[in-house]
């Protein structure tokens, strides 16, 4: 009888051990958890914050699957034996398949491992971080990191810690949109969170007479507080790695093949430690992946089940899909970023604006990001971020994941009826589709201040009314409010100056640069983003 043993805590791994009984009720499924968690971590705000991550031993013994929690265990691959310690002693359960899901771990720089107030993140275990909120009290916290710091706001703000957030640069996002995902974050916290962007390399902590961390010195500022939590890019850090035949990719994952497997006989891994095949857009698929979310992990064990049961197995790559939420903002990323990319061997171009024009009941914030190749117009990647409520955002997600999957030209996305979030990603690709052909252009601020420093001249037209802008505009700009455009172009736009658009967003100046165009108007650029975007000074009156 076949015996498939799977090792994982999380949810995924309880979906994966509850598919293969379903699908084949004779054979012995054993799933052990690492980690017994104890009722009472339960109840505290992080131990609540992502229940979906916890084993339901209920669920599964109604699906006749032998449950074990243990403390710990050794792996014995050439005899394909796990040895267990449980509370009924040490025991030896043999296997046919072995299907481990390995967690990234974060690692602390050596100069804080000895301090008592520096917590790294992700925890496995978060009900330990409620027992020393309790014990210990803190009034103030610091958290340094990228997107997987988003996690650690909402629970320290509940739990009634100010928060300053040392915001690291980020993999995930590209710098442009990262600057407006924790931008949203700290004006939807009320005060209650901190933003400081990290301008150098690396933070020089600065310990205390007793070894504990005191402040952190992040080159613009130094940050003092009551406890630290260390939540920046996490590695694989797990037994396994040492064994001959499993390594390890560039960026610090284990790597694995198609079928998950990993130089072991019979072994296949999954889990936010592992990096599995990219799904090939344009035939190339060597960009860096992470499998951030819980419905990333759940779909690898999908594929897993069919695997352990030797079915037919589809699989076609992870779109590299993450998704990361903290007051009242969600931030996803699918596909690749601009920058990853440009690592890849493409040639991208990317268009970025505010969505809010073009659903209604949209948050002010919201906004997108598309990223294309210039050579080939396939769609590549897609940045959002927007409030908890705006449901289109997942939309957005799962119709570039389709776009992806279909190697889908922008020419293509921008026809395509979708309802909701399918609106934004048209009007992105329509965008996107201008550019390309070169009747329009795209300009980032930092790109029209370095052109114009370099001596470049613009017509800045700023389209907006006059109340916005008296309230702030860019040196120089020219302003025509938008309905009375018409009736003073002929006048008052020179015809040979290359022009520059702008507006509160994108969206109005992309639309007039068409008309423009239409017109026999040459070198037409449109500021990304907007105004609402602009991170420089402006003038006021």
């Amino acid at each position: 009888m076949d015996r498939i043993v799977i090792i994982s805590s999380g949810l995924a791994g309880a979906k994966t051990a509850a598919r293969i009984k379903r699908q084949a009720p004779s054979a012995e499924v054993n799933l052990i958890v690492p980690i017994e968690v104890e009722e009472g971590s339960k109840e505290g705000v992080f131990g609540k914050f992502n229940p979906m991550a916890h084993v339901s031993s209920v669920l599964l013994d109604a699906k006749q699957i032998s449950v074990l929690p243990v403390s710990s265990m050794e792996l014995d691959f050439e005899n394909k034996t796990v040895h267990a310690s449980s509370p009924q002693g040490c025991i030896p359960i043999r296997y046919t398949k072995l299907i481990m899901e390995i967690d990234a771990a974060p690692r602390l720089p050596r100069s804080v491992r000895g301090a008592q107030n520096v917590i790294p993140w992700p925890l496995e275990q978060t009900g330990v971080v409620d027992e020393w909120l309790e014990a210990y009290k803190p009034q103030t916290a610091v958290v340094y990191g990228g997107a997987h710091a988003m996690s650690l706001i909402d629970p320290l703000v509940e739990a009634g810690v100010v928060v300053t957030w040392a915001r690291s640069e980020c993999s995930e996002f590209d710098p442009d949109f990262w600057h407006v995902v924790s931008d949203k974050i700290e004006s939807g916290t009320e005060g209650k969170v901190r933003v400081v962007p990290v301008t150098e390399t690396a933070v020089l902590p600065e310990l205390s007479a007793e070894g504990d961390v005191r402040a952190l010195n992040c080159g613009s500022e130094v940050l003092e507080g009551d406890v630290f939590f260390w939540a920046d890019m996490p590695r694989a850090v797990h037994p396994i790695v040492a064994e001959q035949g499993v390594d390890l990719d560039p960026s610090g994952f284990i790597a694995v093949k198609e079928d998950f497997s990993c130089g072991l006989e019979d072994v296949h891994l999954f889990g936010s430690a592992v990096a599995v095949k990219r799904a090939e857009v344009a035939g190339k698929s060597d960009a860096p992946f992470e499998a951030s979310s819980v419905d990333s992990l759940v779909a690898h064990g999908r594929v897993l089940s069919a695997i352990a049961l030797g079915q037919t197995m589809a699989w076609q790559g992870s779109c590299a899909s993450s998704r990361y939420q903290a007051a009242d903002c969600v931030a996803f990323r699918t596909g690749l970023t601009q920058k990853e990319a440009v690592e890849a061997g493409y040639e991208p171009e990317f268009v970025m604006f505010d969505a809010a024009p073009v659903l209604a009941g949209i948050h002010a914030n919201a906004v997108v990001k598309l990223v294309c190749d210039k050579a080939t117009s396939v769609v590549l990647g897609a940045q959002v971020c927007g409030g908890l409520d705006a449901g289109w955002i997942d939309a957005v997600a799962s119709g570039t994941a389709v776009a992806l999957a279909a190697n889908m030209t922008v020419q293509a996305l921008s026809g395509v009826d979708m309802a909701a979030g399918g609106q934004i990603l048209n009007k992105a690709a329509s965008m996107l589709s201008n550019k390309l052909e070169e009747r329009i252009y795209g300009i980032t601020p930092d790109e029209l201040i370095a052109s114009r420093e370099a001596g470049a001249k613009f017509f800045i037209l700023d389209l907006r009314d006059q109340i916005a802008w008296r309230a702030g505009h860019i040196e120089e700009a020219y302003n025509i409010p938008f309905t009375q455009l018409k009736k003073r172009l002929q006048d008052e736009v020179p015809r040979f100056t290359p022009l520059v658009i702008v507006s509160h967003n994108s969206d109005i100046p992309y639309s007039i640069a068409c008309y423009l165009y239409g017109l026999g108007a040459k070198s037409l650029y449109v500021l990304d983003g907007g105004m609402d975007l602009w991170p420089y000074d402006v003038v006021e009156g």
